[in-house]
């Protein structure tokens, strides 16, 4: 078998486009002379092959492809020697401070533990879940706890939410679920670009609160990108796409800001609002879903203003005819529903259920709900191992390394000394001082390191500034950690804005301007909500 070198170098684009090339255009080609047709015609040049080899790949990959493509292939693949040792010296200056006053030993080796973690998720000089890994064995090393111990924080139930949640997601992509709810969403706009807009927005806030917002967002950006196809204006076509596409991501993030599931840092601090008292996964969204319920129409009307999106109409016909074709659900489609619906009537209910027929206690908790309905959906083939082994169980270990750094700070006295520590400067502060100056510290941070890592980073400080300050732990661990959501500026920030970014629909300018702009509204409308709450002793 004969291979082109020119061949071998054909690959697809650093970045996924939405554009469809001319026809019977060849980028790239070598221009052809009148004086040559005949042999330009017989013998084509290896750039023109290896054109025409890129586009033919394009048009094979579906839009998610294309997408998954270019994130797979920006994923860090080596350990960066140079970024661990930073970690290491910074951990090291923190074992050789002096002890500050009232600190044990063991409490100052807790506290190079919070630096080594702090500096590793932000550093990353590994992939972020290895990176995550290495914190229990951080807090082994630093004599903190036994093994057992320090791997014994990944057994914590939220764990197990998130990661069935993340199951749930699979099932609902696997079978079309998702993208059956976005054409429907598509034929109720009636191709009114602006209702389309609130419409595919909405439907990616709803399926966010519960699966996981960044499974939502993969299978709903390739939507979009079809959707620009249909606009015949290419400059229209551009702004269109980049609207969508944006609109998409935040609606994500707004979803997943309403339940435990929703996103990881939510999961994270649920967890250690637990060990303090009681806190459900109604108890979350008694807070979050009216937040969200706020935040949706405002986040659709700032964005249809930043980005100048016309009172236009699309050509929905495809879309209807694809409506058509898929027909009624199938009957595994209506069972991952029925199975999702008593979901999430358990997850509000469960704990009455259990009251009411005298059931074990947490036989029915938010986690052995999801699992027992992971299993069902197993036992009916409706998903199998193949596909449930393919989720992103990264997630899975970043939020374990969060709850180890914080079951690393309580049992040494770090976070009690923490709190004593900033107890002088907090105590006479008005409540709305502080909730806004950390909301906003939560916001800016949040744009410049990935939103899970930021959640286990900063969950038990600002339960240590919550106790510090005389403030109920839950009304400054929820607005911040919701505040931390609202990360819309790089594509950092979340792994929602690394796959706007890697989607190729939407500049690095747009998303910093368009996520300042949507951002800090939306910031200054968690800090309000919360002061109301607590202004009015609600909920």
């Amino acid at each position: 078998m004969t291979t082109h070198r020119s061949r071998l170098k054909s690959t697809l684009p650093e970045r996924a486009s939405w554009r469809r090339l001319p026809e019977g255009s060849l980028v790239g080609a070598s221009a052809q002379t009148p004086a040559e047709p005949r042999r330009a015609a017989g013998r084509r040049s290896p750039a023109a092959r290896t054109t025409t080899s890129k586009r033919r790949l394009q048009r094979r990959l579906t839009p998610l492809e294309m997408i998954q493509y270019p994130l797979k292939a920006t994923q860090q693949a080596v350990f960066d020697l140079r970024r661990f040792f930073v970690v290491l010296a910074l951990t090291g200056v923190a074992l050789l401070l002096p002890f500050p006053e009232g600190l044990s030993p063991e409490g100052q080796r807790a506290v190079a533990l919070f630096v080594f973690t702090g500096s590793i998720l932000a550093l990353e000089p590994a992939p972020l879940p290895i990176s995550a890994l290495l914190v229990p064995v951080a807090q082994v090393a630093l004599g903190i706890d036994t093994a057992s111990g320090a791997f014994g924080a990944f057994a914590q139930p939220s764990l197990f939410l998130v990661l069935s949640s993340l199951f749930l997601a699979e099932a609902l992509r696997k079978h079309g679920l998702t993208r059956r709810l976005a054409i429907y969403a598509i034929v109720a706009s009636g191709g009114s670009l602006p209702r389309l807009l609130f419409n595919l927005m909405a439907m990616t806030t709803l399926l966010s609160m519960w699966v996981l917002n960044t499974a939502t967002t993969a299978v709903l950006i390739p939507v979009a990108l079809t959707i620009a196809q249909h606009v015949t204006q290419p400059e229209l076509a551009r702004r269109v796409v980049a609207t969508l596409v944006l609109g998409i991501a935040y609606a994500a993030s707004l979803g997943g800001m309403a339940t435990i599931v929703g996103s990881g840092e939510n999961a994270i601090a649920a967890g250690y609002l637990n060990t303090l008292q009681p806190f459900t996964f109604m108890d979350w969204a008694i807070y979050a879903v009216p937040l969200v319920l706020l935040l949706l129409p405002l986040t659709w009307w700032l964005l249809m203003r930043v980005m100048d999106l016309p009172a236009g109409r699309i050509d929905t016909l495809p879309v209807l005819r694809e409506f058509v074709r898929l027909g009624p659900l199938a009957e595994k489609q209506t069972k991952i529903l029925w199975v999702l619906g008593l979901c999430v009537f358990l997850w509000v209910f469960g704990a009455s259920v259990e009251r009411t027929f005298g059931l074990p206690q947490t036989l029915l908790s938010s986690a052995i709900v999801s699992i027992v309905a992971v299993a069902f959906l197993s036992v009916s083939e409706v998903v199998d191992w193949n596909d449930l082994k393919g989720v992103n169980w990264g997630i899975f270990l970043v939020i374990g390394a969060g709850f180890t750094l914080g079951d690393a700070l309580q049992k040494s006295g770090a976070s009690a000394w923490f709190a004593e520590m900033l107890a002088p400067l907090l105590i006479g502060l008005p409540f709305v001082a502080v909730l806004f100056v950390m909301v906003f510290i939560g916001f800016a941070l949040t744009q410049l390191m990935n939103n899970v890592a930021l959640g286990a980073i900063l969950s038990p400080l600002l339960i240590s500034v919550a106790q510090a300050s005389g403030i109920e732990p839950v009304r400054l661990v929820l607005p911040v950690v919701l505040a931390m959501g609202i990360a819309y500026m790089l594509p950092a920030a979340s792994a929602r804005m690394t796959l706007v970014a890697v989607s190729g629909a939407v500049s690095a300018r747009e998303m910093a301007r368009s996520g300042l702009w949507v951002g800090l509204p939306s910031v200054v409308g968690i800090g309000l909500l919360f002061f109301l709450f607590s202004l009015f002793g609600l909920p």
